[in-house]
């Protein structure tokens, strides 16, 4: 109970700052009922989830900035929700319709963000927490645009929006790689600084 004390109130801030760690939970817990729906035959339902879910990205952000409720936890858990929702959309898509993202940028976004997570917590431990750059909000955009095109496709099966999914597809894939450096350079840089902080 404490532990969930904690995480919703930062500094006596009161409740109404804690509201994007809120947000961010829910979306964290609701993320694989994207993959629940579409397993039980309710394919549009799951794409309506998946919408409300990402846009509850761009809320959770917004709330925090305005309000100045910006926090550690925040930080750290903002990013795991959009993870596993973008993870849980990915794989329906791919399981589920009959337009199947490519396994190339699956492996991509499974190995990019093992990567992130294992870096996340292994800097944590020198007190580090990487703020959330534009090349990875844009990567999370852009993937949320590709789940939900794929979506669109299988409903409509237009081929304008089977080239966009494509299109979208590889735009995504390019961030990924540019998000995946960026964090890894800025984990480097951080580590180089701390330890010649330390020698001195």
């Amino acid at each position: 109970m404490r532990s969930l004390k904690k995480l919703f109130r930062s500094s006596g801030q009161g409740w109404v700052k804690s509201l994007p760690n809120l947000i961010s939970t829910l979306r964290l817990i609701f993320s694989p009922y994207v993959l629940i729906l579409a397993l039980r035959s309710e394919v549009n339902l799951s794409m309506f989830l998946f919408a409300v879910l990402l846009l509850s990205d761009a809320l959770d952000g917004t709330i925090a900035r305005l309000l100045g409720a910006q926090t550690r936890i925040g930080k750290m858990l903002d990013p795991l929700a959009d993870k596993v929702l973008l993870i849980c959309g990915l794989l329906t898509v791919t399981l589920f319709t009959n337009i199947s993202v490519s396994f190339l940028l699956l492996k991509a976004v499974v190995i990019r963000d093992l990567f992130l997570i294992g870096g996340a917590l292994f800097l944590r431990r020198f007190g580090f927490v990487p703020n959330p750059s534009l090349w990875g909000k844009s990567a999370t955009v852009f993937l949320g645009l590709t789940v939900i095109n794929g979506y669109l496709a299988n409903l409509y099966n237009i081929q304008l929006l089977i080239n966009s999914f494509l299109f979208l597809q590889y735009l995504s894939g390019v961030l990924i790689a540019v998000s995946g450096f960026d964090y890894a350079l800025k984990g480097a840089i951080f580590l180089r600084s701390k330890f010649i902080i330390e020698r001195r």
